[in-house]
Order: C-alpha cells, then sequence, then structure tokens
C-alpha cells in the first residue's frame, strides 16, 4: 500500500517538481486555500481545501497521513493584503505543521531548506515531537514577503510576534489586550468584557465598533472571533480572527490576524484602517516588552533595558 504524503506549497514549482517524482510511489494530497490544479500540474494529486497558517485546517489535512513535506514560498500569499514578515509567516505555517504532525502521529515530517531560517523553522516543526528530517537538496527562496496580490477575496491577514510578560499566561496576555486598548490615551476606544465576549467601542458611543468572542483553539492558542459590531462585514460566511499563540518552548507570542475582510472601501481600509490597527499593536508589543523587562527585574535579574 502506498503511503500518504501531504505537500505543502503543491501549487508552487517545488510542489509540482515533487509530485512528478514521487507520484509513482505515493499516494498524493496538497493543501491549497483556493485549490487551483494548472495544466503542469500531475492528475494523481487531491487537493485538499485548506490554510497552512489555519492551525484547526492544518489539523484536519494531516489526519491519516504518513508523511508530510513542509515548503513554503513568501511570494505566494493566500490573502489580498499580507503584512507580515516572511519569517513570522513561516513561524505560524511550521508551528501548525509540528503541532498538526504531532496529533495525527505522522512518521515523519520532510522539510526543504534554503532560508535563511532553516534551524528555527526545524525547530519550531520539531517542537511538539514529531520525527524532522531535511533534504540534502536546497531550495533558495525570497526573504522578502508580497504585501499585496491578487485574491479570491478582499481578505487581510497580518502577523506580529511580541513577548510574554515574565510569569504571565497566555490567558493573562488576552485579557491584558482589551485592558491596555481601554486604558491608553489615544487609543480612542473603550472596552469591556462580558463572559468570553470582549466588546470594543468608539470613545463616547454605545454602539460596538467589534465584538469578539474568544476560544481555546489548542493548548497555547486563543482565537478572538469577529462576531459583530460596525467592524463586521455581514452576510459573510467567515469572519475575521485575532489568534494568539505561544510557541512551545519560547517566550514568544505570534498575534496573527486573519479571515477578515474589511467592511470599509477598500482604500479607506488600507490608507486608514490598516496604519492604526498597526499602530495600536506595535504599541502593545512595546507595553509588554517593557512589561516583561520589569518582571525580569523583580525576580532578581540584573540588566540595563535597551529596544
Amino acid at each position: 500500500m502506498k503511503p500518504k504524503v501531504l505537500l505543502a506549497g503543491g501549487t508552487g514549482y517545488i510542489g509540482k517538481y515533487l509530485s512528478r517524482v514521487i507520484e509513482k510511489d505515493a499516494e498524493l494530497y496538497a493543501l491549497s486555500k483556493y485549490p487551483k490544479p494548472d495544466k503542469g500540474s500531475t492528475e494523481e494529486i487531491t487537493w485538499l481545501k485548506s490554510d497552512i497558517f489555519n492551525y484547526e485546517n492544518v489539523v484536519q489535512s494531516m489526519a491519516g497521513m504518513d508523511v508530510a513535506v513542509f515548503y513554503l514560498d513568501p511570494t505566494k500569499n493566500s490573502a489580498k493584503l499580507t503584512q507580515a514578515t516572511a519569517r513570522d509567516l513561516n513561524l505560524i505555517a511550521a508551528d501548525n505543521f509540528g503541532r498538526a504532525a504531532a496529533i495525527n502521529q505522522i512518521k515523519k515530517l520532510i522539510y526543504i531548506p534554503g532560508s535563511r531560517h532553516d534551524n528555527e523553522t526545524m525547530e519550531r516543526l520539531g517542537a511538539y515531537g514529531a520525527p524532522v528530517e531535511r533534504t540534502n537538496v536546497e531550495v533558495k527562496r525570497p526573504h522578502i514577503n508580497v504585501e499585496l496580490q491578487t485574491s479570491k477575496y478582499d481578505d487581510v491577514r497580518t502577523a506580529m510576534k511580541m513577548v510574554l510578560p515574565k510569569k504571565w499566561t497566555l490567558n493573562q496576555l488576552v485579557d491584558y489586550y482589551s485592558q491596555w486598548l481601554d486604558e491608553t490615551k489615544g487609543t480612542f476606544v473603550h472596552t469591556k468584557k462580558e463572559d468570553e465576549d470582549y466588546i470594543i467601542y468608539r470613545k463616547n458611543s454605545r454602539k460596538p465598533l467589534a465584538i469578539f468572542k474568544k476560544k481555546q483553539t489548542a493548548e497555547d492558542i486563543i482565537t478572538l472571533h469577529l462576531v459583530g459590531g460596525k467592524l463586521a462585514k455581514p452576510n459573510l460566511k467567515k469572519q475575521g480572527k485575532l489568534e494568539f499563540r505561544l510557541l512551545k518552548g519560547t517566550s514568544l507570542v505570534m498575534v496573527h490576524l486573519y479571515d477578515y475582510i474589511p467592511k470599509l472601501f477598500w482604500p479607506i481600509y488600507y490608507f486608514i484602517q490598516a496604519p492604526i490597527q498597526g499602530l495600536l499593536m506595535r504599541g502593545f508589543e512595546i507595553d509588554c516588552r517593557i512589561k516583561h523587562f520589569q518582571g525580569r527585574v523583580q525576580s532578581g535579574e540584573k540588566f540595563k533595558y535597551t529596544k
């Protein structure tokens, strides 16, 4: 019986090459958010509609597989607007692969090197116990992510990493984000928490800008699902998600916004709302960095704080 092999990046050059090489020796599957095989693709591939940056998608796609091959091309994104470094996106995808491989008891993860971040990618793939091998052949790829590109939907993806303050839990960080928005001058919003909902209002307004419902997606992954408010576009099957993910073995948290389709006219979102969102998240990241430093000082460490 042929082993089942899952390819990440099956729509790109490497995926097409690998599929031709091993199609006679394996049962091939490839994941893509928008599967659309072209004339150069082999007919022997089973295409799985799956977003490599979506944890639950990857876990489902990897079920029943024997081997999974990881290769991420930073020039091919699945969102119209992607505001994130290639390195941060790679960490999210590799973390998804590592977690999914451990859950589904994959026999082997294969990594195709060629990035300046090969070592940390290998570490992330194997962080949850799955065996990882790297190919002898390297495939060089660019280190700059593409921000704008054509997409089926006018969706947005942003990602950035920040430090988890010393002795904090991920749940404390998520709660503090709501508190920070409410108490920090210049955010122009106030917030409140009701059970598992975070509600954000514009200052001096009673109508919510956004309502987020908190969900514990997995161990060390908390996702805030956009379920209402002025920023939510009605009548969509998928609404935006703001994910907080602690990378195992580190104090780094990846904050990842995805599946968000702006309600505003696209140029207005791009030139006004997106920069404001970026400034708010950067301000929160700096505040967490300072709190982490303060926690280390309180624990007895002696050093000078530098950015």
